[in-house]
């Protein structure tokens, strides 16, 4: 005798089979737009860099204009005797690059040739690097252009947040040591006047005078303000990296939750169907209720839920079925 199958199944293979295409479509499209968020977490994690400017590209804005000016008319004068083109970049942030690394890329990132010379200053890190083109470098060595930024006091000063001292006294010094290397005459004139060896002799008593004043004035609040300035460095530095963060949507946790998403999508469906207790739901929904996008998945949950009902209810008529047949 052959089984008999109610009306109200008639339709449940077609239902089954509907409910199964929309689930690979859903999912195709999750994994979808999980690869192209994926794809593009690289360029969203990627350090910022100033656009070129002038000779001296101050974003940081911690240069006054005389000294910018002096900088640019130096960097002319500069290159009419050795045809070496300086370029001065200041920023506040390297986003986590290293100076030297952000300093050759940023070199790259300019189109800067052979014969340029770029310094690069990271105000709110207190960094600092050099970055120079092949001729550049066979008459101005790596490690002598290192040494210039600590001998010739550009780097105490730059630390201390003394920018226009620490440009002042490395272009003075920077000045010696070019017209050595390249057999040049670059006269200062009046640029940089406060650095020059001259006023600087002449200046001595007094500033000898006034920074010992200083000191006995300032010892009893040096603690002070040495750790607050330090507090306030850590919390610049942690407010802008949480901002950064939050506008790019948190890099690190992004790079797992999509790769858990694809993880599921890949090795989850097939095993939905082997549990048949609990409520139903998936490791992918749990993520998606959380954030908050569990309707656009969970609308046939019902549906489905029904479906197996219905199965479960028709398996239990025919083994009745079968049974009174045997009978």
């Amino acid at each position: 005798m052959q089984p008999v199958f109610p009306k109200r199944y008639a339709a449940y293979g077609g239902t089954m089979r509907r409910t199964m295409k929309s689930k690979f479509f859903r999912s195709l499209l999750a994994l979808t737009v999980a690869l192209c968020l994926l794809a593009a977490l690289p360029s969203l994690a990627e350090a910022r860099y100033p656009a070129q400017g002038e000779t001296v590209t101050d974003d940081a804005n911690v240069l006054s204009q005389t000294m910018t000016r002096d900088i640019a008319y130096y960097a002319e004068e500069a290159e009419s005797e050795t045809n070496v083109k300086i370029h001065v970049a200041l920023v506040s942030f390297l986003d986590g690059e290293t100076p030297q690394k952000y300093t050759d890329a940023l070199f790259t990132r300019w189109g800067l040739g052979e014969n340029d010379l770029l310094l690069m200053g990271a105000a709110a890190e207190d960094t600092f690097a050099f970055s120079a083109g092949v001729k550049v470098t066979e008459k101005l060595s790596s490690s002598a252009l290192s040494s210039l930024l600590y001998s010739s006091g550009f780097s105490g000063a730059f630390q201390t947040q003394r920018y226009d001292d620490a440009f002042g006294a490395l272009f003075v010094n920077m000045n010696t040591l070019l017209n050595k290397q390249y057999d040049a005459d670059i006269s200062l004139g009046s640029l940089f006047k406060n650095y020059q060896t001259g006023n600087v002799t002449a200046n001595t008593q007094d500033s000898v005078q006034q920074a010992a004043q200083s000191v006995a004035d300032s010892a009893n609040e040096l603690w002070t303000s040495t750790i607050n300035s330090i507090t306030d460095s850590v919390q610049n530095y942690q407010n802008y990296h949480t901002q950064h963060e939050a506008e790019s949507g948190g890099m690190s946790a992004g790079w797992w939750i999509i790769l858990l998403i694809i993880f599921v999508l890949v090795f989850g469906q097939g095993r939905r169907g082997r549990y048949r207790g609990g409520c139903g739901c998936s490791p992918i929904g749990w993520i998606l209720g959380g954030l908050g996008l569990g309707a656009l998945f969970n609308r046939h949950n019902g549906d489905a839920e029904r479906n197996r009902e219905e199965e479960r209810r028709w398996r239990h008529e025919q083994r009745e079925h079968r049974r009174d047949c045997r009978w």
